[in-house]
């Protein structure tokens, strides 16, 4: 019985005292004590479906609020979670809770909230404080239909589907689509709605033309119909939110009979990436086309062009009405139509005497210059706006200075493109993403240059990249709160992110693409020309952020062209002593026109995570391709991660410097090997000739392992003390549970 507990008291104890120094305490504790110390910060979680139930979420994320009617939670979390909650696959963009205010580019004192850059930008609110809202002025929203929404009134509406119909009966509040209930809401919601329309008051009535069955289709009869209905009942406006690419002789009809009727007609010039020439009705002489601009005055990537004789208004994340009773973003053509119907009715109540014609001669005098000056194929007469009386254009101080470049998205696919077919599409919206307007500076990283003073004795070359220049070790690596996460979309075996997912992003601001382990074999991140050139002008840094590793790369190190941005564990070469890395190598590239950039304006900032680097003193290194060598990059460790900046790219990753510690040293070692012999030939024949000498030396080496021990050994004492008791209990000095000595 006791030969039983011993054994098992022995195991136990061996067992207890493994684990102690496997797993220390400080070890076990520490990510808890880190947590607890974290610093808390409060962020925006939209999501692509469901919002999680917030007992779902991780206790240590507080005060979580949930929406009700978008996919939408805020919460505050350590600041470390918020690059985990990004990465999460129902996770479409992470942002930070703050406080913003669009500035106003006329004189008022209304304080704006992050929905109402488009009605500011059109003069809306200048309007209304002069009293104009749009009262009594009839507007004809000719689309999929109307959802009766709490935040609208509609003066009434009409359907081309009645029982007679061949697609049989649809009735205009039937909205299967949410198309024509955000557009409508764009030009009539109301004042209090957190997603009010240009001109509130306005009379607008929905004409139904698109049929439930269809979808998003109609024909060039049904197009005619909603014109015909909104002549017979003397609607002011015509507001026509689609288009189709050919002509058609019906259509073109009806709008000249209701030009002459003295209505005025605006329509959408389409979206398309590759057509420049508006959509019809747009492109008709009579009629007013709209292209699309965001937030910044440009034109949208997706926009057709407004053409010389149109005109450019806001249609990129419109916030706006939802056919599920609450509020949705959509982007297109079709959301900056209605911006010109509602200044347009603006106008008719402040000049109600005022024909269509000369309403259209004041839309263009008073549109805000955009491109070149003058008037110009890419944005027309320019932006869309209501002007005060005696208020003017201040285009030297504020116009958006603009390139003229023709726009386009090759790497993301268009939603709302048209198809070449004989039959009406609605320039379908994006209803994707709310905008995201942030104010505060990126505040860069300071550079830090790793001690060159001890350098290993092995192949690699302990030295600084040339390129660095001096910095601060102190400084952490900080993307601020400005930053906007998103969890890229997947095109092949590259990552690729949305032109909203840009726009969301503040002027100097952080793009930081999140990957988890799921997307571990996405090593490339793809970016259009066009995406490259709003980086660049808008000085957005792109922060590569993965589990174990990431990578920042300031605007300016970004060339004209489209590019590539590649961080893959697939090595070119091959370097030595990789089987020593205590983390995954990494080989880091940026393409440009799919040549790799040699010469980089700015220092990046590269960190590479690990729990126990700063235990293990463990370094981040450099592949130094001239001198086949690792270069000591950087030893900062800053909340688990060893960071380290320089003005390069090539292959990094994390060593022990003690993994090159004579590694290249064969001659040396030689050496000692043949003088280790020869003191063994002198120790032997000393040994013949005096016997007595050979307890000096026993002594001495004794004392020589002892000391080494104590130098080198990291084996904690208490495990040595406790593996000799083991050892003595199964070698019979005593029992542990019986207290007697075995004779």
């Amino acid at each position: 019985m006791k030969k039983s507990l011993l054994k098992f008291g022995s195991l136990f104890l061996l067992s207890l005292l493994v684990f102690t120094f496997v797993f220390p305490s400080s070890t076990i504790l520490a990510q808890e004590e880190s947590r607890d110390e974290e610093e808390m910060v409060d962020i925006i979680v939209r999501y692509n479906d469901t919002v999680p139930d917030e007992n779902e979420l991780d206790p240590a994320y507080k005060n979580v609020r949930s929406l009700d009617i978008l996919p939408i939670q805020a919460m505050t979390v350590p600041k470390s979670a918020v690059k985990i909650i990004s990465s999460q696959k129902n996770v479409k963009r992470v942002t930070y809770n703050q406080e913003v205010v669009t500035p106003s580019e006329t004189d008022t004192s209304r304080t704006l909230s992050e929905y109402d850059w488009n009605n500011n930008s059109v003069g809306s609110f200048d309007a209304w404080d002069e009293g104009l809202t749009g009262k009594d002025i009839k507007i004809a929203v000719i689309d999929t239909g109307f959802y009766d929404h709490g935040d609208i009134e509609y003066a009434g509406g009409f359907s081309v589907f009645d029982d007679d119909h061949p697609l049989g009966a649809d009735p205009w509040t039937n909205d299967h689509d949410g198309h024509g209930t955000h557009v409508a809401g764009i030009l009539g919601a109301s004042q209090q709605s957190p997603a009010h329309g240009i001109a509130p008051d306005a009379l607008i009535y929905g004409v139904k033309v698109y049929h439930q069955s269809l979808g998003t289709k109609t024909s060039y009869m049904d197009l005619s119909s909603g014109i015909d209905w909104a002549i017979r009942n003397n609607m002011d406006i015509i507001n026509i939110s689609s288009g189709f690419p050919n002509h058609d002789s019906t259509v073109s009809k009806s709008i000249d009979v209701a030009v002459d009727a003295g209505i005025l007609v605006v329509a959408a010039n389409g979206n398309s990436t590759s057509r420049t020439s508006p959509d019809y009705p747009a492109a008709y002489e009579n009629v007013i086309g709209v292209s699309n601009i965001n937030s910044n005055k440009e034109l949208a990537f997706d926009s057709i062009p407004a053409g010389l004789e149109g005109f450019s208004a806001p249609g990129q994340a419109i916030y706006g009405l939802s056919n599920s009773g609450g509020y949705e973003n959509r982007s297109g053509t079709s959301q900056a139509t209605p911006h010109v119907s509602g200044v347009a009715a603006l106008l008719m109540q402040k000049y109600p005497n005022a024909s269509s014609s000369t309403i259209k001669a004041m839309l263009q005098s008073n549109a805000w210059d955009l491109g070149d000056p003058g008037q110009d194929k890419r944005y027309g007469y320019g932006l869309v706006q209501y002007v005060s009386e005696g208020d003017s254009q201040d285009s030297d101080d504020s116009q958006t200075d603009n390139s003229g470049n023709e726009s386009e998205e090759p790497s993301e696919t268009d939603k709302g493109s048209e198809e070449e077919e004989p039959a009406s599409d609605t320039p379908d919206d994006n209803a994707e993403n709310e905008n995201n307007n942030e104010d505060p500076e990126t505040e860069k990283p300071s550079e830090e240059e790793p001690d060159k003073d001890d350098e290993s004795e092995g192949s690699s070359e302990t030295e600084e990249p040339a390129d660095d220049s001096d910095s601060s070790n102190d400084q952490e690596v900080d993307v601020s709160e400005n930053a906007v996460w998103i969890r890229p979309d997947v095109n092949g075996k590259s990552a690729i992110f949305t032109n909203e997912d840009l726009e969301s992003v503040a002027d100097n601001g952080v793009l930081a693409v999140s990957f988890d382990y799921a997307m571990d074999d996405i090593e490339q991140l793809d970016l259009s020309k066009e995406q490259i050139n709003e980086i660049r002008e808008r000085n957005i840094s792109i922060l590569i952020a993965r589990p174990d590793i990431e990578w920042l790369i300031p605007a300016n190190n970004f060339q004209q062209g489209y590019g590539s941005v590649r961080f893959t564990k697939s090595l070119a070469t091959k370097p030595a002593q990789q089987d020593l890395a205590k983390s995954d190598l990494y080989q880091f590239e940026l393409l440009i026109n799919d040549q790799p950039v040699q010469d980089f304006e700015e220092v990046m900032t590269y960190r590479f995570f690990s729990d126990l680097a700063e235990v293990d003193q463990d370094m981040l290194y450099l592949w130094n391709k001239e001198k086949e060598a690792w270069t000591e990059l950087g030893d900062t460790y800053v909340n688990g991660a060893l960071v380290g900046k320089m003005s390069q790219v090539g292959i990094l990753g994390v060593f022990s410097p003690s993994a090159f510690d004579g590694s290249t040293k064969d001659e040396e070692k030689e050496e000692e090997k043949e003088n280790s012999e020869e003191k063994e030939e002198i120790t032997a024949t000393e040994s013949e000739s005096d016997p007595s000498g050979s307890s000096d030396d026993q002594e001495q080496e004794v004392d020589s392992t002892q000391a080494g021990l104590s130098e080198t050994s990291d084996i904690p004492s208490p495990l040595i003390v406790g593996a000799v008791v083991v050892l003595l209990s199964f070698g019979g000095g005593f029992y542990y549970f019986g207290g007697k000595s075995k004779s």
